[in-house]
């Protein structure tokens, strides 16, 4: 008698545990740059981000649109064969068809990007560190190596100019609030400045804003475009954060 009492005190030890793990999931709202909703700002609620773990520790995390569509998929995990842990990242359109594949090392930050269309690989580019980038085309035998991401728009000739332009001119509140500010630059397929604009309205002092808004709307920014998965110049849109910080 006490052995069956102790086979069914295992029993059901074993089903509680296994729907503890299966409910063990957490839902985090994102907004439309897929970052965690702040509700105290003006953001959007645009996303939401559901993170579980496998029976073997495999992190998971899914990204949805709030009309359910999957928007991208990532499993992190220690690879034997590689001796590191490896996150991998399938991303998809609105279309819900799978547009890349990113390979990525935790713990180094190196990583490397396969581009499909239609189920086909058109594309690689791989980033090994100290600003190092190589784009691959298929069908094309020499590949595009640079210091910058090729598929953003880069500066001619580099940001520091701009940088040390920005710090000469930005003038600092005497509340000495910190805050970021996230500037999207547009460019068309010639590179060139179509539009500026803040892509995080709200969410820092006016004040901030403002006279980030002022510097970039008053520099000559000049740009090599952003090249697309077959190395087409593209129109694009570089996010440029800034942070002012007083802590």
């Amino acid at each position: 008698m006490r052995l069956k009492t102790i086979l069914l005190f295992i029993v059901l030890s074993s089903c509680i545990s296994f729907s503890l793990f299966a409910q063990g999931r957490e839902i985090i709202a994102l907004n439309q740059y897929r970052g965690p909703l702040d509700e105290s700002k003006l953001e959007k609620h645009t996303y939401n981000k559901i993170i579980t773990f496998s029976a073997d520790s495999t992190k998971i995390e899914k990204i949805y649109t709030l009309d359910n569509k999957l928007r991208s998929t990532s499993r992190e995990r220690y690879n034997p064969d590689l001796g590191y842990i490896e996150a991998v990242t399938q991303n998809y359109d609105s279309l819900s068809n799978h547009i890349s594949t990113r390979f990525k090392n935790v713990e180094n930050e190196m990583w490397m990007e396969v581009f499909f269309e239609n189920g086909e690989e058109v594309s690689r580019l791989q980033y090994s560190g100290n600003k190092m980038y190589r784009f691959d085309i298929v069908g094309v035998e020499k590949p595009t190596i640079s210091t910058t991401n090729p598929l953003d728009p880069s500066f001619i000739p580099d940001r520091t100019h701009f940088m040390n332009y920005f710090k000469s001119r930005y003038l600092h509140s005497g509340d000495r609030e910190s805050g970021n500010v996230i500037v999207g630059i547009h460019t068309d397929e010639k590179g060139e400045v179509t539009k500026i604009e803040c892509l995080n309205k709200g969410e820092a002092p006016n004040y901030m804003t403002n006279q980030v808004m002022k510097i970039f709307n008053s520099y000559d920014f000049k740009f090599e475009p952003a090249l697309d998965i077959k190395g087409n110049p593209k129109s694009s849109v570089l996010r440029y954060p800034i942070r002012i910080n007083y802590n």
